[in-house]
């Protein structure tokens, strides 16, 4: 198994891991100060970036261990 395979795995499992640790961080600095910026701002980390960026992450592990990499030095 060769490395940009393995480090496919790891970026399938950073892009799943990164979804609860972004609502737990929302849900801590909206708790800690719930003024209507802090809720615009992360309701549009939540809503938009979040979806982006995690599953961006899951498709670029996705076909690395796929192999489409394999070309690519």
């Amino acid at each position: 198994m060769s490395i940009k395979k393995i480090l496919g795995i790891v970026w399938i499992l950073m892009g799943g891991a990164i979804i609860p640790f972004i609502v737990l961080r929302a849900i801590q600095e909206i708790g800690e100060k719930p003024t209507q910026d802090n809720w615009i701002f992360w309701s549009i980390v939540l809503i938009v970036l979040m979806p982006i960026i995690a599953l961006s992450m899951i498709l670029f592990g996705w076909y690395a261990w796929q192999g489409e990499y394999e070309m690519i030095t």
